[in-house]
């Protein structure tokens, strides 16, 4: 259905060119022929595959001894996997198989964003030739013209010198709901070519406007696509690319933009693509694998409220339970525009690596998978000539017949050694490249878990029996030979298996595992276990609070991050009915603290960088006069020895009013305690550290009267800021003073 569809977008001199020229009708025609080719292959996976069944080799010969010669209670259901282009699962082996290259080369250098540029000269010269249609009339076009313009991109990334040496490269292709298409671009350079210095930065990639004199090409191409919202102190997010001062605009619109509207760039490619290319150099830290995640989120979905109907029967409280379908989930709200339409069509790549990752399974013995049908008896099935070939097994064969394959282990093997699916054999490689990653064994998983392992460390082994040998001793257990070979001494597999698993799994998952360790599995210090990784398992909680309170600017703390992880913890725990006060030694989250942590008021009055607060203090206390200092003096002791009172100081403009005061503040939150700077007029709070007016602060009315209160309610955020302030100050009361 696909090849027939592609053939039909293809337009031809000698045929008619109604369909071609249907505008909207045509975009209609690509998306339901799409939708079409998709949907009859998701009806193979729902209707056919219902009769395959899968089972592990050693429980099919069970079946069979136990006398059962039909699979119809044998096996488990197959659903949407990974073979189907764009699936959930799909998109989960291309962020491992990315992670792999990331393992493999280290961290990635740069990002790139190249987005389709609807005015390229072969779309125009194209349109020209077919009157009355329009860029969107044709998405065919684009789709052809940006995959050629996307190879040739990566064959100068590849073989050009625009940034050294690329070792490996990753992309994934993305579609806008009402937009063109773009791509993602990760490139992993050679050692000896990276950038890690401002100035070598600066050499490949540039925030500012060109010279319109002097680089006449590289200015228009800037001003053209280039120029995007604020950057630099309006953008703490990409602050750290050099933007100087020069003089030089670009007028968008009637406005004129300085360097600090422009998106990062690097000028060779943007002159000869004449295309959005943003390039960004990448952080080295954990954090990587999220951008890793962001570039195979998966496909577009649509947005749409559901209202609940007001003529519903209210006595109705029926519930409707429904399974797990994930051939359901990925079809909800699916988004399919007439760009991405032709693109898959046309079988272009959704998602890119160079260089290739082989996927390697492994298996205990006689546990490898069997795929049968309904119909098909099962002791012909054990009888198949070729049933207990996998990809595993003939590994210990190619270690049998050639002594070099012996040099490498697992994970290692796929770089010199190539995988023919179809005769099941591997032979060596004689050209490409490719890396081995080993599927993921779970620390619950027993033995599988214990034999990945020793798949790391292990070479040329013939047999399962050879990697349980360790100094020619054959142990019972694959976890006898972890212990032999000292990855078990201080729960170093359990360390091993969160600091494996943080090269990809999320803050959330991986707290998941962490309370899946300490409830199945044998940890003798689950303290250590904790201090060693809480960094690990946290790496996500300081964005998430940020979401939580709408604070971008939120700053905790070492104790505070720690809090909320236990917090995590501890809630999956109690769901397993246990809890962390079961663990000798470890800590417990402070749901006090938590409470406060919670409460956004709090938050931002807490969040200030102590030191900085107290070394700012030291240098106002210095310059102090008498009387600010015997008022400084007085009003600390009063708050130190927590006596409460009013205090009331007077004096004209210019007599050092606010300077007490940013006194008094910063030594205040230089204790990590609360004070609340408040005036009665707007320029007034602006002259005080973090100062809000009166009104605004303390929910006073506009208009008062004498039955006048603050409109703070007990229990509310306002009202437990209250209980926690330590000192008030008010510039500007009422009363003058």
């Amino acid at each position: 259905m696909r090849e027939y569809y592609a053939y039909r977008l293809q337009e031809r001199e000698s045929e008619g060119k109604t369909l071609h020229h249907g505008r909207r009708l045509f975009q209609q025609f690509v998306v339901d022929s799409y939708t079409c080719v998709e949907q009859s292959r998701l009806r193979y996976f729902r209707d056919k595959q219902k009769q395959l069944r899968s089972e592990v080799y050693h429980g099919l010969k069970d079946a069979v001894f136990r006398g059962d010669t039909t699979p119809a209670s044998i096996g488990k259901r197959i659903v949407l996997p990974s073979s189907f282009t764009g699936g959930p699962r799909y998109m989960i082996q291309c962020y491992q198989d990315a992670m792999a290259i990331c393992r493999w080369f280290g961290y990635p250098d740069l990002f790139i964003t190249f987005t389709c540029n609807s005015k390229w000269p072969e779309i125009e010269s194209f349109l020209s030739m077919h009157p009355g249609l329009k860029v969107e009339d044709r998405p065919d076009i684009v789709a052809r013209v940006f995959k050629i313009k996307l190879n040739n991109l990566m064959h100068d990334l590849k073989r050009g010198s625009h940034f050294g040496r690329v070792l490996a490269v990753v992309y994934t292709v993305e579609y806008q709901k009402r937009g063109l298409p773009h791509a993602h671009i990760l490139l992993f350079l050679h050692p000896d070519d990276k950038h890690p210095t401002p100035a070598e930065i600066d050499k490949i990639i540039s925030a500012e406007i060109p010279d319109a004199l002097t680089e006449p090409e590289a200015y228009e191409a800037v001003s053209q696509f280039m120029i995007h919202g604020p950057c630099g102190a309006a953008n703490t997010n990409s602050p750290f690319y050099r933007r100087r001062d020069d003089g030089r605009t670009v007028e968008k619109n009637g406005i004129k933009l300085d360097n600090r509207f422009v998106v990062p760039y690097n000028k060779e490619l943007l002159i000869k693509y004449q295309a959005h290319i943003n390039v960004e150099w990448c952080n080295r830290s954990r954090s990587i694998k999220y951008l890793f995640k962001y570039i195979n989120k998966g496909p577009d979905r649509g947005t749409f409220v559901l209202q609940e109907n007001s003529d519903a029967d209210p006595r109705s409280n029926s519930t409707q339970i429904t399974e797990i379908d994930e051939i359901k989930t990925y079809l909800d709200c699916r988004y399919v525009s007439a760009i991405e339409a032709c693109w898959r069509i046309f079988e272009f790549e959704i998602q890119y690596r160079d260089p290739s990752v082989e996927r390697l399974g492994f298996h205990l013995e006689d546990e490898h998978n069997v795929v049968f049908t309904d119909s098909d008896y099962l002791d012909n099935v054990i009888d198949r000539p070729d049933v207990d070939k996998t990809m595993f097994t003939q590994w210990f064969k190619a270690n049998e017949m050639y002594d070099s394959a012996r040099q490498l282990t697992y994970s290692e093997f796929p770089s010199k050694w190539v995988w023919h699916k179809n005769i099941s054999e591997w032979s060596p490689r004689k050209s490409g490249r490719s890396i081995g990653r080993i599927y993921y064994a779970h620390p619950g998983s027993g033995e599988r878990f214990y034999l990945r392992m020793l798949l790391n460390v292990v070479k040329g082994p013939r047999t399962f029996e050879e990697i349980r040998t360790i100094n020619n001793i054959i142990h019972p257990t694959f976890r006898a030979a972890c212990y032999a070979l000292g990855l078990l001494d201080d729960d170093k597999e359990w360390h091993e298996a969160i600091r494996q698993a943080s090269l990809w799994a999320t803050g959330k998952q991986l707290r998941e595992l962490f309370t899946t360790i300490l409830l199945f599995c044998e940890v003798s210090d689950p303290y250590n276990l904790w201090v060693s990784n809480w960094e690990i398992l946290s790496d996500d909680i300081l964005h998430r609070q940020r979401r939580i309170l709408q604070y971008e600017e939120l700053r905790l703390s070492n104790e505070q991050i720690q809090n909320y992880t236990l917090e995590e913890i501890e809630n999956n725990m109690v769901r397993n009915g246990r809890s962390l006060k079961e663990f000798e030694m470890m800590p417990y989250p402070d749901m006090m603290r938590l409470r406060e942590s919670n409460n956004r008021l709090i938050v931002e009055e807490l969040n200030y960088d102590k030191l900085g607060e107290a070394e700012e203090h030291a240098r106002i206390v210095q310059g102090l006069n008498t009387d600010q200092r015997n008022i400084y003096d007085e009003v600390r002791k009063s708050v130190t020895c927590n006596n409460g009172g009013f205090y009331f100081v007077y004096g004209h403009g210019g007599t050092g009013k606010t300077y007490l005061w940013k006194a008094l503040i910063t030594w205040i939150r230089s204790e990590g305690k609360i004070v609340l700077a408040v005036a009665s007029s707007g320029i007034a709070a602006l002259l005080l550290p973090g100062g809000r007016t009166a009104h605004s602060r303390f929910q006073i009315p506009i208009k008062v009267g004498d039955e006048s209160t603050c409109s703070i309610k007990q229990g509310t955020h306002a009202a437990e800021l209250m209980s926690k302030v330590s000192l008030i100050i008010w510039d500007e009361a009422p009363n003058g003073s």
